[in-house]
């Protein structure tokens, strides 16, 4: 094995965070459970912390995050906030978007509208995405055991993709110098040196000469030089929503690199775009076969196999992505979803318990819960769901409108389904949903000229 080979796999894991007393204290507590990852030749640089006196820290810093693999951002309002962290958190993104780098999220502490940051489409650590200073942690251990579990994971991918693309690397550098050596020995070659009148001592240079071409040359067209461009031109396809030009990129990589697992990924990703979902389900299953704990291959699997309308075969899928992080609150989500669909209402609830008790301010999860307790005509259990979803998100208009169907199907509550109506209806103007708007105005019309039902 080449010292290339070796070298090569080691990773850098770059970590930003906010100089306030508090984030400060939070990343003291989390850094001796890295140490878990020593085994695996990582070497972890803390944003300012390992700058000497003297020494230009944002240089360091920016060196640091510009060769890092993977990028940890300790997230809390001091750090969104802090202009120097704003700046880190943007150039993160960068490398992220142009697949230079993975950016992984962690809430040390409350964030208000989450969603609207930089990173608020990525998946946050701790995996239920409740800060690590919230209740749900008591003992803020194992939200950090949960961090570091995460990003071991992340890791071993990296590893696995680099191991596969520098054993691709060597065997085509060792094609290539074979058929350079084969070119230098040639007795065509030797005839027109000799026929110009070449000194035979001559050859050795000249043999030298190409040999150093050809190494220039593949180190300017390398492997994994073609890899990294490919992967970073599918994903600002991705971006533009080329999905085809991007299926295509990801085609090339996989015949540099057949066993690169992001391009297994992000090739389904642009297929299931496309809604060639028997196609995308054949990548997602490629990435698993290759890295079989891949929660995110399982849960895109999943997805696909939702879309094909075989739900009780994404089921599994879900299944399998719970088995390897039991936490995962989006796993949850759709495989309850997708029971829903067969009418196992009961595993429906389990799953959204579940969903609950991770993430207790999940509000897709209580309104989920909330429709199966209607099909099972369990219907104050379906407002009470629906009006805890209204006080986490006083803007759900799908809880409005969910709760006051309950109310006029299920509980023949004329007044009460009229204002759950009333307040979704002024939702769906107020976002412009003309559609929507317009027909939940129909039906609070027809249930006003609804006489009440005469008492025997």
């Amino acid at each position: 094995m080449s010292l290339l080979l070796t070298s090569t796999r080691t990773i850098k894991l770059f970590f930003a965070h906010s100089n306030s007393r508090d984030d400060k204290k939070l990343r003291e507590k989390l850094e001796p459970h890295l140490s878990s990852l020593e085994p695996l030749r990582v070497i972890i640089n803390w944003y300012k912390s390992q700058t000497l006196t003297g020494r230009d820290w944002k240089q360091e810093s920016y060196q640091h995050l510009n060769t890092s693999q993977l990028i940890v951002l300790l997230v809390s309002p001091d750090f969104l906030a802090a202009d120097d962290c704003k700046n880190i958190t943007r150039w993160a993104m960068k490398r992220q978007n142009a697949g230079q780098a993975y950016v992984i999220p962690v809430k040390l502490r409350p964030i208000d509208n989450w969603q609207a940051t930089r990173f608020g489409h990525l998946q946050c650590l701790p995996y239920n995405g409740e800060p690590i200073t919230s209740r749900f942690w008591p003992r803020q251990d194992d939200a950090f055991v949960n961090i570091v579990e995460k990003i071991r994971e992340e890791v071993e991918k990296i590893q696995e993709d680099q191991r596969q693309r520098q054993l691709i690397q060597e065997q085509q550098k060792a094609e290539f110098f074979a058929s350079i050596n084969r070119l230098i020995s040639n007795h065509s070659l030797n005839r027109i040196i000799r026929g110009r009148n070449v000194p035979t001592f001559s050859l050795g240079i000249a043999a030298s000469v190409i040999g150093v071409a050809a190494l220039l040359g593949f180190c300017n067209f390398s492997p994994e030089r073609q890899v990294n461009n490919l992967l970073t031109q599918g994903q600002d396809k991705l971006g533009k929503r080329d999905y085809q030009g991007a299926s295509e990129n990801y085609t090339e990589v996989l015949k540099i690199a057949p066993r690169n697992i992001n391009a297994y990924i992000k090739r389904g990703d642009a297929r299931y775009s496309l809604k060639d979902y028997k196609a995308a389900i054949k990548d997602y299953t490629q990435a698993i076969q290759i890295a079989p704990k891949n929660v995110d291959a399982y849960i895109k699997r999943g997805e696909a196999r939702y879309s094909l309308k075989d739900y009780k075969i994404a089921i599994k899928d879900y299944t399998q992505a719970i088995q390897i992080a039991p936490k995962n609150v989006d796993a949850y989500i759709k495989r309850g979803q997708n029971r829903h669909l067969i009418k196992d209402y009961q595993a429906v609830i389990k799953d959204y318990n579940q969903a609950i008790q991770i993430a207790p301010k999940n509000v897709n999860a209580y309104i989920k819960r909330g429709d199966a307790q209607s099909s099972l005509k369990e219907s104050q259990a379906a407002i009470d769901d629906y009006t805890k979803a209204i006080r986490l998100s006083p803007d759900s208009d799908q809880a409005y409108k969910n709760r006051g169907l309950v109310y006029e199907n299920n509980l023949q509550n004329k007044q009460e389904a009229i204002k759950s109506y009333q307040k979704a209806a002024s939702l769906y103007k107020k976002q412009g949903a003309t559609d929507k708007y317009k027909k939940i105005i129909y039906k609070i019309q027809k249930l006003q000229q609804r006489k009440p039902q005469s008492s025997n």
